[in-house]
């Protein structure tokens, strides 16, 4: 009872529509689709084929031309539940309509302040960034005006560019076109996954955060959904996990945020 409860909470992006029943069996009903477009780094969805009772992910930095072509859209995209956005200019088409709009600025969701900021803007919820301390997490918790989305399990997106960076390093090396890499970084010791797409190159660490224990120590009243940004996880992988199955690290809960590479150079003895 006690993981059907916590699956009802669960909000959870799709890969393949065949995987909705499935979820569905397992008691995860709200849905997640990145609409493609206009979300980068994980499979998405035209918007027809995207089930008006969900919601959709733009987690691209637009420009003045995505920004009409959303405009166009903007009576079709209304009658769905929510959008879970990256740019300002989403929520300012979409601030009058009455559809949810939930702040998803990567890096930059970190403080209540902020996020109460963007509740008196209009903002419906936002997602809690996934690299800061369980002390702070705590804190935004207790002290937001209205119920968050807490992201308790998925790849930590590290960097986002409008560059095509692979495609600019297969040329300079004269290699085959790639547009999904893993490269591994000797000074952090840490395995990175790029992706690549006419809009850009978005970096994952290549391992899975899982806070999914932590999740239990917050005030559920205060938590709208509980986020699971799968990238190549089978329904039964994911239930597995959701029932306790041991599973990735605990990503930034016990860490602070490195800025510096000396500073961590410093910190782990590597100068």
């Amino acid at each position: 009872m006690q993981r059907m409860m916590r699956s009802m909470q669960v909000l959870i992006n799709i890969n393949n529509l065949n995987e909705i029943e499935d979820y569905k069996k397992i008691g995860i009903t709200n849905f997640l689709f990145p609409m493609k477009e206009f979300s980068i780094g994980y499979n998405s969805f035209e918007l027809k084929d995207i089930p008006t009772d969900s919601y959709i992910f733009m987690n691209r930095v637009l420009d003045s031309k995505d920004i009409d072509k959303l405009k166009e859209l903007k009576d079709e995209i209304i009658k769905y539940k929510g959008i879970i956005f990256e740019d300002i200019g989403v929520f300012n088409i979409f601030k009058d309509t009455g559809i949810e709009l939930i702040w998803n600025q990567s890096h930059f969701v970190t403080n209540y302040s902020s996020i109460n900021c963007w509740f008196k803007l209009g903002a419906t919820s936002c997602v809690v960034a996934n690299d800061i301390t369980k002390e702070e997490i705590k804190e935004i918790i207790e002290k937001v005006d209205k119920p968050v989305i807490f992201n308790i399990l998925g790849k930590n997106q590290v960097m986002y560019s409008r560059r095509t960076l692979l495609s600019n390093f297969n040329t300079y090396a004269g290699v085959d076109d790639i547009k999904n890499a893993n490269i591994y970084e000797t000074h952090t010791d840490v395995n990175f996954n790029l992706k690549e797409s006419e809009y850009g190159t978005v970096t994952f660490s290549n391992e899975y955060f899982n806070y999914i224990e932590f999740a239990k120590e917050l005030d559920q009243d205060k938590i709208l959904y509980e986020l699971v940004l799968n990238q190549d996880l089978s329904v039964d992988e994911i239930k597995e996990i959701l029932d306790g199955k041991p599973f990735g690290n605990d990503g930034f809960l016990n860490k602070k945020t490195v800025y510096k590479m000396e500073d961590y150079g410093k910190k782990v003895g590597a100068w």
